[in-house]
């Protein structure tokens, strides 16, 4: 199993769309809804153009296996990322935050701080978060904070 990764294009904002509306993705999203269409093409070519976001896919083998998003908050870079269901629990999770921390370090040829949101429940993100040596703060409704400094 080889794992790449590339920087997201505009060719990508369908792959996003679908990836952001698969409904266990959006379970696990503090904002639940259904992501309408013309609202997701909006944002992701603003992102796309922001110099304080950067969106990266990963593939498997040549395939889309699944993507990370940094975006600056603040002294802090927000982190989001989400797995294709046919990759979930392969271990993929913190291969693909480990290497997105690289590749964030490199452009921006320095060590930034990294701040992780996990919602209540999702167990999975936040043992990869853990198992990468973020600081975890543990929030009063039962969510998570992590940090990465």
């Amino acid at each position: 199993m080889h794992l790449s990764v590339r920087p997201a294009t505009e060719d990508d904002c369908k792959l996003i769309f679908d990836w952001a509306n698969e409904p266990e993705v959006r379970n696990a999203s503090f904002y639940t809804e259904k992501i309408e269409w013309p609202k997701h093409v909006s944002w992701f070519l603003q992102k796309l153009n922001d110099p304080n976001s950067l969106i990266l896919i990963f593939e498997v083998d040549g395939l889309n296996a699944g993507q990370i998003r940094f975006d600056r908050n603040g002294e802090y870079f927000e982190i989001d990322y989400s797995i294709d269901i046919n990759y979930r629990g392969k271990g993929l999770g913190k291969s693909i935050v480990s290497l997105g921390i690289s590749k964030i370090n490199s452009q921006f040829k320095k060590t930034i701080k990294i701040l992780a949101k996990v919602k209540k429940g999702n167990s999975i993100s936040a043992k990869v978060f853990r198992n990468l040596g973020f600081k975890e703060l543990n929030l009063v409704n039962g969510d998570y904070e992590f940090k990465y400094e």
